[in-house]
């Protein structure tokens, strides 16, 4: 299996359509030579319960949400079946994204979060091939706007 790189997190400030949105994208990935390893796309849609203006979380949320992701993270990223690529804040609710490796263990790993009780938010999952890494573009572009990445 391809050695995954050390994250590099860069903010960035964006909109989708006219809402704003904050994006943390693992930089480390835009020139990833093992993408080939890792040809699964997975976005995981957290809804958030308490925003504030523009449908951004409020602190506490925000604390709440963060937790969620780090649990998740923890589980999916064992053994290194999964990178981080990007965490996306906008219009009530956080995606998650990730690349994947072997999709059955992440499948599992998430089906067995969603049954486990105490949640403290609703989620749900989507886990589509992407062997090019088409689906992952969109936040990888957004490092070219940035100009320590120019």
């Amino acid at each position: 299996m391809a050695k995954i790189p050390d994250p590099h997190y860069t903010l960035i400030n964006t909109s989708r359509g006219a809402a704003p949105a904050v994006v943390v994208v693992n930089s480390a990935l835009r020139n990833f030579s093992g993408r080939a390893t890792f040809p699964w796309h997975l976005v995981v849609v957290i809804s958030c319960r308490d925003v504030a203006q523009h449908g951004m979380p409020t602190a506490s949320e925000a604390a709440i949400l963060n937790r969620l992701e780090d649990a998740l993270s923890r589980v999916l990223c064992r053994n290194d079946n999964a990178i981080f690529l990007a965490r996306i804040t906008c219009s009530g609710s956080r995606d998650l994204l990730y690349r994947i490796h072997d999709p059955e263990l992440a499948s599992s790993q998430l089906q067995q979060l969603l049954s486990s009780p105490g949640s403290q938010r609703e989620w749900e999952y989507r886990l589509e091939e992407d062997v090019a890494w088409y689906l992952a573009e969109p936040e990888l572009r957004l490092l070219e706007k940035d100009p320590r990445y120019s």
